[in-house]
């Protein structure tokens, strides 16, 4: 990425990544204005919208590496694009949105029902991983998981509704638009976010290693990232449990089938997958389905217990990528 800065001094290079970084912000910050009025004038709650629309609109990313990795035989990119994304979603997207709650999230807001199709789609990942390639069997199975989970929407499409009515003036048209438009400034500011800052670490003589690991892996979270500040500002943490589960759901269920029916590829993906990352994925979607859980119950459910865990979280994130740098 960083070719594509060639010739282009480190002061522009610079106003573009304080430009693309205030785009996110802004782009984010009016996603979850509009999120927050559609679920009040669809009369569905902000859980919901950040359990689909929210989700959806973030897994547009990982969408795209999917379809890029099966036209130039990188399946392996993909895989493993969904798993750190699923791992930094939990430890580091959901940690701070628990350290930056000022609210208790509403009572049994997560039905227990929703922890199925989210356990399942890690369940049949494994199965589908164990021998190191993913066919026409294995993605139709995962395929499986997303009627469920879309029953599992429709049936709690209602939970934490406290009223239909919104006040605001802003017409349907203009909700949709904004919406979709919001969407796509995320997804390139983000991009941008990431192009320059990887321009800046090279000119400063950064190692690869520290931008792969650190620049990157942060910059394509920052639709995530930037919406869950957005939201932790507004007390609208609800939004990013939903956002968490819902596109970690969507990441498996729609990327990888991708991989499966599409790839004319035969290659084996890389064996650390499934002894290392793998495993930190499936540790971290129980932990965080046990987390949710025990929030409606004594003596968990306490303010400070949930901050104090959304930094066990953070901590453990960044443990992992200093593990992955073979600095632990």
């Amino acid at each position: 990425m960083a070719a594509e800065l060639v010739g282009i001094s480190l002061p522009v290079t610079l106003l573009f990544f304080i430009i693309s970084l205030a785009v996110v912000v802004f782009s984010a910050d009016k996603f979850i204005d509009y999120s927050s009025i559609l679920a009040s004038r669809l009369g569905v709650s902000e859980f919901i919208i950040g359990l689909t629309l929210i989700a959806f609109g973030t897994s547009v990313p990982e969408i795209f590496v999917g379809v890029q990795s099966v036209q130039n035989q990188a399946e392996n990119l993909a895989v493993s694009a969904i798993i750190g994304s699923n791992i930094s979603n939990i430890a580091l997207i959901f940690g701070i949105a628990c350290i930056g709650r000022s609210l208790m999230p509403k009572k049994n807001a997560t039905r227990l029902r929703l922890y199925i199709p989210l356990i399942l789609s890690v369940v049949f990942l494994i199965y589908a991983l164990i021998d190191l390639k993913i066919d026409k069997l294995d993605s139709f199975i995962i395929l499986m998981v997303l009627p469920i989970f879309i029953y599992c929407i429709y049936t709690d499409k209602n939970i934490g509704v406290k009223n239909k009515n919104e006040n605001s003036s802003i017409s349907n048209i203009v909700l949709a638009s904004g919406l979709i438009l919001m969407t796509i400034l995320l997804f390139y500011s983000a991009e941008g976010v990431v192009i320059t800052g990887l321009g800046i670490a090279t000119e400063l003589g950064i190692s690869d290693t520290i931008v792969g690991l650190v620049l990157i892996a942060i910059g394509t979270s920052l639709p995530e990232l930037a919406a869950t500040i957005a939201a932790v500002v507004k007390k609208k943490t609800d939004l990013v449990v939903g956002n968490v589960i819902g596109s970690n759901i969507l990441n498996i269920t729609l990327v990888i089938p991708i991989i499966g029916f599409f790839s004319a590829s035969n290659k084996s993906l890389d064996s650390v997958l499934l002894s290392r990352d793998l495993l930190v994925v499936s540790i971290a979607t129980l932990l965080f389905a046990l987390f949710i859980y025990l929030q409606n119950k004594k003596p968990f459910r306490n303010l400070q217990i949930i901050k104090f865990g959304g930094f066990l979280f953070v901590l453990g994130y960044f443990a992992y990528i200093l593990f992955l740098a073979k600095v632990l």
